[in-house]
């Protein structure tokens, strides 16, 4: 697992916590929405630059407007929406650093699969595991719910 994935202390932390945010709400986005052609790119060059522990943060805020700005493409009607769902919102990972342990340890799992998925050219399996874990990280699910979707992803990553 990524060592350097822990509740923020620097700038630069809380920028990739915000990028993970984003990403995750690009993923979610897609729920309801068909991806346009750019979609899976965003997503997979965002969790490689997330990924990165030495990433700078002005490159995490760059990447952080991009996905941001593909996610309004894929749902341009959220953004100004009068009766928000909530299913497009970027997720705080102040909740996950603030989660059980047990539940923390299996999101952070999920994540570290995520990265290893994202870091080559995921096929259309890999990148439904990463689409499908992304949206996972922001739901409140308890153990059981979670470690099967833990081990999909795992699975994917071994081959």
């Amino acid at each position: 697992m990524n060592q350097f994935l822990s509740a923020p202390v620097t700038d630069a932390q809380r920028q990739r916590d915000a990028l993970l945010g984003v990403l995750v709400g690009l993923a979610r986005s897609t729920v309801n929405e068909p991806k346009t052609e750019d979609t899976d790119r965003v997503l997979t060059s965002g969790l490689r630059l997330a990924a990165d522990p030495d990433a700078a943060e002005d490159a995490l805020r760059r990447m952080y407007h991009i996905v941001e700005t593909e996610k309004h493409r894929v749902a341009p009607n959220c953004a100004i929406c009068t009766m928000r769902c909530g299913n497009t919102d970027n997720y705080d990972l102040a909740r996950l650093w603030a989660a059980p342990e047990n539940i923390r340890t299996l999101k952070l799992r999920l994540l570290a699969a995520v990265f290893r998925l994202a870091q080559g050219r995921p096929d259309a399996r890999a990148q439904e595991v990463i689409d499908q874990a992304l949206f996972v990280l922001a739901e409140d699910w308890d153990e059981e719910l979670l470690a099967p979707v833990v081990k999909r992803a795992e699975d994917c990553c071994a081959g």
